[in-house]
């Protein structure tokens, strides 16, 4: 029951993220935190559109911590 409501709870703090237009330091924070992660879970995954934000939807419970939590941070501000 609580993997579920904080998956839907990342879920959506992801696509919040990707609905609303990211700081330039927001936007460098998410690269570093989660480069790794677009390059392991989204390789080819081409920026914009959206695509991105879906690719970590699809893959969020692989993403690393520091990606969850610059996601997190991100969606608050």
């Amino acid at each position: 029951m609580i993997r579920v409501l904080v998956r839907t709870l990342a879920v959506s703090i992801a696509l919040a993220c990707a609905a609303q237009p990211v700081l330039a330091q927001d936007r460098t924070a998410l690269r570093d935190a989660c480069a790794k992660d677009i390059a392991t879970h989204c390789p080819g995954v081409q920026p914009g559109g959206g695509r991105i934000a879906a690719c970590f939807k699809e893959n969020l419970p692989k993403l690393s911590e520091g990606c969850r939590t610059a996601l997190k941070s991100s969606a608050a501000d």
